[in-house]
């Protein structure tokens, strides 16, 4: 008697004589099946965004701050300009950013801090700081605050995530649709190690209004981290690259390394 057993994309074409060595054979078809899945786990133990979700959110909780040297390039379209800055950054969960920016020789060209839904921007030069609330500093300096808006997706801070559904799945990448702070999204993670390659953000007309690609990751346990960030606006027509070099996961950090602390008193700005 011959049976054909097919796996994949192969065919197994046996001779069985009798019942015991069907069986050991039918069981040992089963261990191979049962390997095959076990190597394509990473797809298949994503089955769901919440799963998916929680698996991210796990990956992520210890890191509870981020210390690193920042160039970002932005291009601007309207105006066909370009600006090109060095900086520190330091960013302490849930919400603490601050970025300080420096000239090439070294002289501090600004500072910015971040703290919930306020904002400080120190202007050496001009002896003065502009604070107000983040939706004027979105208003006014709209690529910087997409990149800050962008940093608890990055480091795996999906605890406000609200997953929605795959839209796609494969061996090359998996898609899922989200929202977040009120917007929608569309995440590309790479399957086997879910590391976050993309990022789409969807209008109300459902037209694609920011892009953000991730590569350059880093190595060892903080593996899934990108040290590269390529944003883009299509209706607000910038583009900016974000180069992290120095990157140093949990440094220590107290209150005092977010406020600001002038030589001299600047004049207080309200942004408007």
């Amino acid at each position: 008697m011959e049976k054909q057993f097919f796996q994949g994309r192969f065919t197994l074409k046996i001779q069985i004589p009798g019942k015991w060595f069907t069986t050991l054979l039918f069981c040992g078809v089963l261990g191979i099946v049962s390997v095959g899945v076990t190597s394509s786990s990473a797809v298949e133990s994503a089955a769901t965004p919440q799963e998916i979700q929680t698996r991210l959110t796990d990956k992520g909780k210890n890191l509870s701050a981020l210390k690193a040297v920042m160039n970002i390039t932005s291009s601007y379209e309207q105006g066909k300009s370009r600006q090109d800055v060095k900086g520190f950054l330091l960013y302490r969960r849930p919400s603490d950013f601050r970025f300080q920016g420096v000239a090439p020789g070294g002289n501090s060209l600004f500072e910015l801090i971040i703290k919930s839904n306020f904002f400080e921007l120190y202007i050496p030069s001009e002896g003065k700081i502009i604070k107000g609330n983040k939706d004027c500093f979105s208003r006014k300096f709209p690529d910087v605050a997409e990149i800050e808006s962008l940093i608890p997706l990055v480091l795996l801070q999906w605890k406000d995530v609200r997953p929605d559904r795959l839209l796609s799945r494969d061996n090359q990448k998996i898609v899922m649709r989200m929202s977040f702070r009120g917007k929608v999204w569309a995440a590309t993670l790479e399957p086997q190690t879910l590391h976050l390659k993309r990022l789409v953000r969807l209008n109300p007309s459902g037209e694609i209004d920011l892009t953000a690609d991730f590569s350059d990751f880093k190595a060892g346990t903080e593996g899934w981290l990108p040290t590269r960030f390529d944003v883009q606006s299509t209706s607000a027509g910038w583009k900016t690259l974000v180069r992290i070099g120095q990157l140093e996961p949990n440094p220590f950090l107290v209150e005092k390394n977010f406020k600001l602390e002038t030589t001299f008193s600047p004049r207080i700005e309200d942004c408007r």
